[in-house]
């Protein structure tokens, strides 16, 4: 059984875990090094979970994890989360084509964008691509 409180003794570890709970990539990352980080300093299980708004046994996960793998299993897995609609590849060109052709009627560019690509998705979806791609007008 993995004991309730986490001690690292590796100092440099815990500049790449301060590191991490202050600038992580992602919010995921940062709430791990945090969890670990309370832990290291007699913060219980029970208490971290409440801070950090999860389940106990999700931190039971990242201690674990982290004895196994320390620094590497605080990152994302790839292929987590919901896959993109749009392809950048594929539908930049297409979607940049009817934008620039009907730069004040973005509707209209959106309905034409959608037909010639084929998929359904929201008009909030379409400004989220244009915005991301910067497309420019």
């Amino acid at each position: 059984m993995l004991s309730c409180h986490m001690r690292i003794e590796n100092k440099e570890i815990l500049k790449q875990l301060m590191a991490i709970r202050d600038n992580g990539e992602s919010k995921q990352e940062r709430n791990r090094a945090h969890a670990i980080l309370l832990s290291h300093n007699n913060i219980h299980i029970d208490e971290i979970a409440k801070i950090l708004d999860v389940t106990t046994r999700s931190v039971f996960g990242w201690f674990q994890a982290f004895k196994d793998h320390e620094i590497e299993s605080l990152k994302c897995k790839s292929g987590r989360g919901r896959k993109a609609l749009l392809n950048v590849d594929e539908h930049k060109e297409i979607i940049e084509r009817h934008i620039k052709n009907h730069p004040h009627q973005p509707k209209k560019a959106f309905a034409l964008s959608v037909d010639e690509i084929g998929i359904k998705i929201s008009y909030s979806t379409f400004k989220l691509f244009f915005k991301k791609t910067q497309i420019q007008l």
